[in-house]
């Protein structure tokens, strides 16, 4: 009994990414920043950590089968991203931008490879 349930649990957590990824919903990230926070390498990972948190959160749903979340990383990485590169766009005239943030406009994230 135990290894037929045991099984049926295996079978859950594997099926289930699959089952998520079958509803698929356009997400769109927008928040509110400070274009100071560009100024300063502190401000610009205050930044980039609240986009991630964000993007997960986008980017995550229930998976009814184990009770978990199930957080798609792609996504996440992808809105990041796309994120910073228009914020990039939006404020390369207007304010002095911090070299760290530049790179990062500049290069892919390692998760959306």
């Amino acid at each position: 009994m135990l290894k037929a349930t045991s099984m049926i649990l295996a079978a859950a957590m594997v099926l289930a990414p699959v089952a998520a990824a079958d509803s698929l919903k356009e997400v769109t990230l927008t928040m509110d920043y400070d274009p100071a926070l560009l100024t300063t390498e502190a401000g610009v990972e205050t930044l980039v950590s609240d986009l991630e948190s964000k993007a997960r959160k986008l980017c995550s749903q229930r998976v009814p089968a184990i009770g978990a979340i199930y957080v798609d990383t792609n996504c996440s990485a992808s809105l990041v991203k796309a994120a910073v590169q228009q914020i990039h766009a939006d404020q390369a005239s207007a304010v002095e931008l911090a070299p760290a943030f530049q790179e990062l406009a500049a290069v892919d994230f390692v998760l959306a490879n």
